[in-house]
């Protein structure tokens, strides 16, 4: 890894390319609807978490796969665009890349249609001298459980903190889960666990992680400390045009705050404003905002509430 990078934070796994429609109206079967608007950019959550923190000024490194397709090209171009040093992002000679297409309503809720593609990341050789460079933090998603794991033990071996942005609750993944020290997981993956939110924290805490956190979208996050103390975050109220991608920029802003030595109740906080000033454009990367935005963001809401 080249000197000049000196990541402090190293992203293993999912980059994608997305296309954005937004729609007034969502067809039937066999209908057609007009978009109002269209965009072509990158996404995934952990390209996604890695765009928020260059933007807030940490140096990143994405390692994963793509192929050696269109889409593969446009995902590595808008990650080096944004600062994010795509070294480790491995070209898949013959794979196809991840894609999604995504509609959009005016409200800013979305329907998201993917295929995950053909190139899968795999952990390269020389994966333990990058962690052992300046890397403090490895976030992950677990897509691709195998190589995954392989990353989190590696991590674990070398204390490098692990961060895991989880959907989906699929097979295999209690083996991930006890090498993970923050969890930030959906309302989907924690319903999977328990239906009772609370219930989830404590299964999930069970496991090992110093903090997990569930993002409920418009319902803000739910929390637990390593103490084993519980809270909530509102979300802020923001008129969202679009809120694709807030779960990753959350990630993002989360592992920020990490990086900061900041106390769980102020790094959901700072993630929390991070998800809402996203969602003021159409795209998960549009909108994210840079470290003054989210300071001057969180100073005015201080000021409205007192």
């Amino acid at each position: 890894m080249p000197d000049t990078i000196n990541p402090q934070v190293i992203g293993f796994g999912q980059c994608c390319l997305d296309i954005l429609g937004q729609t007034s109206s969502y067809p039937e079967l066999d209908q057609k609807a007009e978009l109002n608007s269209l965009l072509v950019q990158g996404g995934g959550p952990v390209g996604t978490a890695l765009v928020t923190l260059s933007r807030l000024g940490v140096p990143v490194t994405m390692v994963g796969a793509v192929g050696d397709d269109e889409f593969g090209r446009q995902i590595r171009e808008g990650l080096l665009n944004e600062g994010v040093d795509c070294t480790y992002l491995a070209q898949s000679s013959g794979a196809s890349s991840q894609v999604a297409f995504i509609s959009v309503d005016d409200d800013g809720h979305r329907n998201i249609f993917w295929h995950r593609g053909t190139a899968s990341p795999v952990v390269p050789k020389s994966f333990q001298a990058i962690l052992s460079n300046s890397i403090r933090i490895l976030h992950l998603d677990g897509l691709h459980l195998e190589a995954t794991i392989a990353a989190a033990e590696m991590a674990r071996s070398l204390d490098v903190i692990t961060v895991l942005d989880a959907g989906t609750l699929r097979p295999g993944m209690e083996r991930l889960l006890p090498l993970i020290d923050h969890l930030v997981v959906s309302e989907k993956f924690a319903r999977q666990t328990n239906d009772d939110l609370e219930v989830a924290l404590k299964q999930l805490a069970d496991y090992g992680a110093q903090a997990i956190t569930i993002t409920l979208g418009k319902s803000g996050s739910l929390s637990r400390s390593t103490d084993g103390q519980t809270f909530s975050q509102p979300a802020f109220k923001v008129d969202a045009i679009d809120t694709t991608g807030c779960g990753d920029v959350f990630h993002g802003g989360y592992i920020f705050g990490l990086l900061q030595g900041w106390p769980l109740p102020q790094t959901v906080r700072f993630a929390s404003a991070c998800a809402a000033l996203k969602t003021r454009a159409l795209g998960g990367r549009t909108a994210i905002p840079a470290l003054q935005e989210v300071e001057n963001y969180l100073r005015d809401q201080t000021n409205e509430s007192t």
